[in-house]
């Protein structure tokens, strides 16, 4: 069975819906190809679950009919599909979702999807709540009209962590080093904090990350804390943290700007990882990982590409901390809290698998 997935864009969103992948590729013998913008496709490389990466400029070329007409041209040598699945729920991905050749083209309907007007282009549509959870949104849309009612999201997301891979060849051997434990006698737990985001409201204040490491460090006294980070627009910010941090005498390490591909082994090595509702955290989520989301306040967000989200689509099984305030920011939140949620939650759940 030959399947297309279309999920062009963003970070946070093509790695929650790239938890599926494993959980497809084990209850179904199919051939799995994904059409991504270029600017992302990144995240799925080195999948071992995708046969087929389709990475176009496709933001670009769909701002122009000229654009249009290449994206088509594309899609009619890509050949016939058994089924192919709009996750976006856009009309731009419905429309290149339509250019493929298939009797079965499901997407989101009129009242489910985020773009209503999509729905026009679909074969096949299916009805879920846009303010469900995420993860039962994603689960739908993928499984809906593939035949077997046995495959429920619990059993999907077991193996989570298997959907992403990472190519070990051109990772920087200084980087390595870097994670390689210096003494063999103290074990180490590594933390990554997540600085910044493409919304202002979604960073946390690198002050209250160096008091909130203050915290891990203290506790896990028996063990040799790190505290890793890295940036991308804004260095200064790191520069902050790893000063506050020396002050203290807590080992930090900044991280160069990373590539999707050393940042998913950097993720790797992490033993938690703390940051707002932003793509770094979500990969750690999809990687298995412990991580604790910081969210804005506690009905609904309103940044500008969350409009009127509801809480409840939070990553299931994700432990989170929500910001008290009137307005849709996490800086209000107090350190101690995170530190609560690690303590109570976190370390439980290592106490139980020991």
């Amino acid at each position: 069975m030959r399947i297309a997935i279309i999920r062009l864009s963003a970070f946070g969103d093509v790695v929650i819906a790239s938890s599926m992948l494993a959980g497809l590729k084990l209850f179904y013998n199919c051939s799995i190809e994904w059409f991504i913008d270029e600017r992302f496709s990144g995240i799925i490389e080195d999948s071992p679950y995708i046969y087929k990466i389709h990475s176009l400029p496709f933001k670009k070329l769909l701002k122009s009919v000229i654009g249009i007409l290449k994206i088509k041209e594309y899609c009619d040598n890509c050949g016939y599909y058994d089924i192919v699945i709009d996750m976006q729920g856009l009309i731009k991905s419905a429309l290149i979702g339509k250019f493929l050749k298939t009797q079965y083209f499901v997407g989101f309907s009129i009242k489910s999807a985020r773009e209503s007007l999509a729905s026009i282009f679909y074969t096949h549509r299916v009805k879920i709540p846009y303010d469900e959870n995420i993860l039962k949104r994603n689960f739908k849309i993928i499984f809906e009209y593939l035949p077997d009612t046995r495959i429920n999201l619990k059993k999907v997301l077991t193996v989570r962590n298997q959907s992403l891979g990472v190519n070990h060849h051109v990772l920087d051997k200084n980087l390595i080093k870097l994670f390689i434990p210096t003494s063999h006698i103290q074990q180490t737990f590594n933390f990554f904090f997540v600085l910044e985001a493409s919304i202002h409201n979604k960073m946390y204040p690198v002050e209250k990350y160096a008091i909130l490491a203050h915290y891990l460090h203290t506790f896990l006294e028996m063990q040799q804390c790190r505290f890793y980070f890295t940036w991308h627009d804004n260095e200064e910010i790191a520069n902050n943290l790893v000063m506050l941090l020396a002050k203290q005498s807590i080992l930090a390490y900044k991280l160069p700007k990373l590539d999707f591909n050393t940042l998913k082994f950097c993720i790797a090595q992490m033993d938690c990882v703390v940051g707002g509702d932003t793509g770094v955290t979500h990969l750690a989520w999809a990687m298995g990982k412990h991580c604790i989301t910081l969210y804005g306040n506690s009905s609904t967000t309103r940044s500008k590409n969350m409009r009127n989200t509801k809480l409840q689509r939070v990553l299931l099984g994700n432990p989170y901390v929500v910001s008290k305030s009137n307005s849709f920011e996490i800086s209000s939140i107090d350190p101690q809290e995170i530190f609560q949620v690690f303590k109570c939650e976190i370390m439980n759940t290592e106490s139980t698998k020991n």
